[in-house]
């Protein structure tokens, strides 16, 4: 197995800066998810461990190994790409043994190593069948074994699940969890869904513009924000964000009001809270925060989103699946104090409170 490990990494196309001034240690048998929006440099990151690209500068070390400069054949990682890239005229079991067949294993043993890795993958009895005979899922766990059965130092995953239906995408998720966790190898994985990265990680690493804005586990990501941009893109549905200003420690905007904070005044401040740190309450209770007429309510099985208009935006709250409001009518909202998040609308930093 082994550790990645990124110093002072720096990715230009041209005058574009992709990646910039990258720094990171993957640990070893560590699931590290790059997550971020398109165009934030993860999968330019990954391409450089694979060696699809090389750095502009800084170092790149597969354990104590500078890969800078090395061929992608002698790396020793595996890809699996988001288009599966399998050979539409070989059989499943030839998909599986090419990169056997290119490095002259013997057949006996590709054989074995084939059968082995094809029962993991639950694929053992479809070795004949050809993609085309194959469902997305399928297909997906073709190139996952054509990669497992190299047994690599480290596994490159680039969004491999995004061409998947919901319920495959579920599926494929607990499987990948489960043969990483089995197979202990070093994983980076890319994507842009958070659900992806909190469900998969052991840790992540949210880009934004070629840099990291914060790495840390699932959790810590989750339940503690450290930039504006962290605190809006994880979380399904996000993190309320209400732009207003803070004076004499309480916060304000068009009417929605939290008091309680230290400090005592910020012009551009931004406040965040979770839906699910927002409560319905009735309209004439002294300590709501808002008052205002509901604009959608969104039934989603296990609870229910209510919105609220503020000021051209939407507050959004989860409420109990039997909330019985309806559009229009005016209800009182509450934020649970010790949950809410304060960011520097200018510096888009969090501020202690």
């Amino acid at each position: 197995m082994a550790s990645v490990t990124f110093k002072n990494v720096c990715k230009k196309f041209g005058e574009f800066v992709a990646v910039n001034n990258f720094n990171l240690e993957i640990r070893d048998r560590e699931f590290l998810v790059l997550l971020g929006p398109s165009g934030c440099g993860k999968t330019t990151t990954m391409r450089m461990v694979a060696g699809l690209e090389e750095a502009t500068s800084g170092d790149i070390f597969i354990d104590a190994d500078r890969i800078n400069g090395v061929l992608p054949k002698y790396r020793d990682v595996a890809m699996v790409f988001q288009s599966y890239a399998l050979y539409p005229h070989l059989t499943v079991e030839d998909n599986i043994g090419y990169p056997l067949k290119i490095r002259k294993v013997e057949p006996a043993e590709r054989k074995r190593r084939i059968a082995e890795v094809a029962r993991r993958v639950e694929l053992d009895t479809m070795l004949s069948r050809l993609p085309r005979e194959l469902s997305g899922g399928q297909r997906q766990r073709v190139a996952l074994a054509r990669a497992i059965v190299r047994t690599p130092r480290v596994f490159l995953m680039d969004e491999p699940l995004s061409n998947l239906d919901a319920k495959l995408r579920t599926q494929m998720r607990a499987e990948l969890k489960h043969l990483q966790h089995e197979l202990q190898v070093t994983t980076i994985y890319v994507t842009h869904d958070q659900i992806e990265a909190m469900t998969l990680a052991h840790r992540v690493a949210v880009m934004n513009k070629g840099v990291i804005e914060q790495l840390g586990t699932p959790r810590e990501i989750y339940n503690d924000p450290r930039t504006l941009f962290v605190a809006g893109f994880i979380g399904s549905p996000p993190m309320n964000l209400i732009p207003g200003e803070v004076k004499e420690g309480i916060f304000n905007s068009a009417g929605f009001r939290v008091g309680g904070f230290a400090r005592a005044n910020i012009s551009r401040a931004v406040l965040g809270v979770r839906p699910e740190d927002v409560h319905a309450a009735l309209a004439e209770d002294d300590d709501v925060n808002l008052v205002a007429p509901i604009y959608s309510v969104e039934l989603t099985g296990e609870n229910t989103l209510v919105s609220l208009r503020l000021a051209g935006q939407l507050v959004t709250l989860r409420a109990d699946k039997n909330f019985s409001g309806q559009i229009d009518q005016e209800i009182g909202i509450k934020v649970a104090r010790d949950r809410v998040f304060l960011f520097n609308g200018e510096t888009q930093a969090r501020v202690d409170i």
